[in-house]
């Protein structure tokens, strides 16, 4: 994965889809950590709808992107599950943006 430009992006969009097939798009401040340079770990802030979405099909996007030393972006495509108030999100695939 990418994980060089993390710590550069600011905001962090991350969509999960619900059973009924909605998408549901929320943003993110950072991430917590990065695990086995494949996990991101977010901490959780109300995060209702997305929890739920998370439980019910762990799909999950997350998007990457800085502006910072030229413009770069990633769509990373995986699962995530809910562990202590922390949603760990492993990214399967990286689709370069920018």
């Amino acid at each position: 994965m990418h994980c060089f430009i993390i710590p550069k992006a600011s905001i962090i969009p991350i969509v999960t889809v619900s059973r009924q097939g909605e998408p549901h798009l929320i943003v993110v401040g950072q991430v917590k950590e990065i695990r086995e340079d494949d996990t991101l770990v977010f901490g959780i802030y109300k995060m209702k709808t997305t929890q739920q979405n998370i439980q019910d099909n762990g799909k999950m996007q997350v998007v990457i992107a800085t502006r910072e030393g030229g413009p770069k972006g990633y769509r990373l495509i995986g699962t995530a599950t809910i562990e202590e108030q922390q949603v760990l999100f492993k990214a399967e695939k990286a689709e370069e943006l920018l």
